[in-house]
């Protein structure tokens, strides 16, 4: 399993990669390294045949990042835009029989899991994503972590889908 992720980390960074002639050699730097895409979080399909990863892009003029799920045939191939939303998504995860796929969205506030039908075979969401759950905001004191909060939401999820 820690090979394929680790085969999954290197598709998903190898589909980002340039291919066209590099310009000329110039040192790295901050808006460079800030052109970069931030690769995250590749989830192999159950079938072994796609890797969902959230990319992130960085605005600098904006000053503002945003996160979006993509996807690659594990078998290597073109990246594309998975879910064509201008939220934030990221956090994919399959449904044991990988026929949806969860994520994390910041379409509403606070962050919300939400929830979509998936085509193995075509490697694409079917139907219109929905939310599944509704975290409300809390007093500082009383809040518990995002991670502790994010993991009974999606505990709780993929225990619907069975």
């Amino acid at each position: 399993m820690k090979a394929l992720l680790t085969l999954s980390l290197f598709i998903a960074t190898a589909a980002f990669a340039q291919t066209s002639s590099p310009s000329a050699k110039h040192p790295f730097t901050f808006d460079d390294m800030m052109a970069l895409k931030r690769v995250g979080a590749p989830v192999p399909s159950p079938d072994g045949k796609w890797v969902v990863f959230d990319c992130e892009d960085v605005d600098l003029a904006a000053n503002t990042k945003i996160s979006h799920l993509w996807i690659v045939p594990a078998s290597g191939g073109g990246s594309r835009r998975l879910n064509p939303t201008p939220n934030h998504e990221e956090r994919p995860r399959f449904s044991p029989d990988g026929k949806r796929l969860i994520w994390t969205s910041k379409a509403t506030d606070p962050t919300q899991i939400w929830m979509c039908d998936f085509d193995p075979e075509a490697g694409q969401l079917i139907g219109k994503p929905h939310q599944v759950t509704s975290i409300a905001r809390r007093r500082a004191e009383e809040e518990q972590s995002e991670s502790e909060n994010f993991h009974k939401a999606l505990l709780s999820a993929l225990e619907r889908v069975h």
